[in-house]
């Protein structure tokens, strides 16, 4: 059987016309000789270099055969194929040191323990990677993809033990394909593999890998396992990454998980983000660096907007973590994101006496309510104003924001020309009441 596969695939290499052109004459029909084929070694107590062989050969010609559009839906749902491929990527309990001692199996791995692609030629795992990741590429194969047993953690192992970048790589751009598009069935985060995998992943010394990896989407019911793990591990490869990659695509995508994670329905991840060691400190520290990009600086802004919003006082660490970031990224106005994101916190009544009482977010308030000049300019002082008001509502408050003359004289300004019973009007009066 080699040597026919052997003409088959010398046959493809004209061009990628020539490769569809021999999909349309024979390909649908010659795959359940091909399913036959690879299965052959699996049933083999030691299969011989032919065999193996033979699946190499049929690999490299599925992987020319998933690059032509109308292939892949035909190949996914073929009876068989999947389920084989599997196997041929299977590296369960991989060793590459040889032990010496006669009970070692192929790789140093004892038969009875060891994944099934074990006895298959690194070509042949990489031909099947390489397949996999193209089939992935179509939505319509996506749920036959992730409910074919043992497919998703299999890809995650090709990055614990492939030597090749390029494998891994490819296993990255797999599990990307799954997770894009369908958020209703991304690949489940439920093992500790696959959360283990994304962390090698966003550690890689390929941009693109790394890029593959933080673009794999957090669908809500993944996100509480991915803040869970290891305490935050995984948050922690999200800001290395956002704070100090070199590839621009790789700090943007990080920062749009990050902002995705904390629009969250669940409560503890938003809870676990907001208690995170440094997150919020590191996202106000990206908005003042002249490295990062203004894509990244938005989704950080509105990632510190989205935690102001759902943070409260109840919560005395995280609290405090916000309120100090949020004044030392108030430098920010591009947009009105920091403004906007003290404006809201303010909005929860038991927010409002730490915030007045906070070291430099009066002083904050003030500079931002102070500016003008542009419709951006406009939006950050109206959304100060209105955070100012809102802290006079609090006794408690109160006596901090009138002993702030800045704070008065800002709210004097925007006094000018309104309604005794405006909102401005009434927070006056409570302050000179304070007084």
């Amino acid at each position: 059987m080699k040597l026919p596969c052997s003409v088959v695939v010398w046959s493809h290499r004209a061009s990628p016309d020539a490769i569809a052109a021999t999909w349309y004459d024979v390909g649908e029909d010659i795959l359940p000789i091909l399913v036959k084929v690879m299965e052959r070694p699996f049933f083999s107590r030691m299969p011989n270099r032919d065999l193996k062989l033979a699946v190499q050969k049929v690999t490299k010609l599925l992987a020319m055969y998933s690059l032509v559009p109308e292939a892949k839906y035909p190949i996914v749902h073929c009876p068989g194929l999947l389920t084989v491929l599997v196997r041929v990527i299977d590296t369960r309990h991989l060793n590459r040191v040889r032990p010496h001692g006669p009970s070692g199996g192929y790789n140093g791995v004892k038969a009875s323990a060891a994944g099934t692609g074990l006895v298959m030629t690194e070509a042949a795992r990489f031909n099947t990677i390489a397949t996999l990741t193209n089939l992935a590429a179509a939505q319509e194969n996506r749920i036959t993809m992730l409910t074919t047993p043992g497919l998703v953690d299999n890809i995650a192992r090709i990055v614990q033990n492939e030597r090749s970048d390029v494998a891994r790589q490819c296993s990255a751009l797999a599990l990307m394909n799954l997770s894009n598009g369908d958020k209703e069935h991304v690949p489940e985060m439920a093992s500790e593999l696959l959360l283990e995998t994304l962390v090698t992943l966003m550690k890689d010394v390929l941009p693109e890998t790394r890029r593959n990896a933080v673009y794999v989407a957090c669908a809500d019911e993944n996100t509480l396992r991915v803040a869970r793990y290891k305490d935050g591990v995984i948050l922690d490869a999200l800001l290395e990454i956002i704070m100090r990659d070199d590839v621009h695509d790789s700090r943007a995508e990080a920062a749009e998980t990050l902002f995705n994670m904390s629009c969250s329905e669940e409560p503890e991840t938003t809870d676990r983000m907001a208690h995170h060691r440094g997150l919020l400190e590191q996202l106000a520290t990206v908005l003042l660096s002249p490295r990062a990009s203004i894509d990244v600086k938005l989704y950080c802004a509105a990632t510190l907007r989205r935690m102001a919003e759902i943070i409260r006082s109840s919560s005395p660490s995280s609290q405090g973590a916000l309120l100090t970031a949020l004044v030392k990224a108030s430098s920010w106005t591009r947009t009105s994101d920091i403004a906007e994101a003290l404006d809201a916190h303010a909005e929860a009544p038991e927010n409002r006496e730490n915030m007045a009482k906070h070291h430099g977010l009066l002083n904050a308030l003030c500079d931002l309510a102070q500016l003008s000049g542009s419709e951006e300019a406009g939006k950050i002082s109206e959304a100060s104003i209105r955070c100012m008001e809102k802290l006079t509502r609090e006794p408690n408050a109160r006596p901090f924001l009138a002993k702030h003359e800045s704070i008065m004289m800002a709210l004097t300004q925007a006094s000018y020309g309104k309604d005794p019973g405006s909102p401005v009007q009434l927070a006056l009066k409570n302050l000179l009441d304070a007084m």
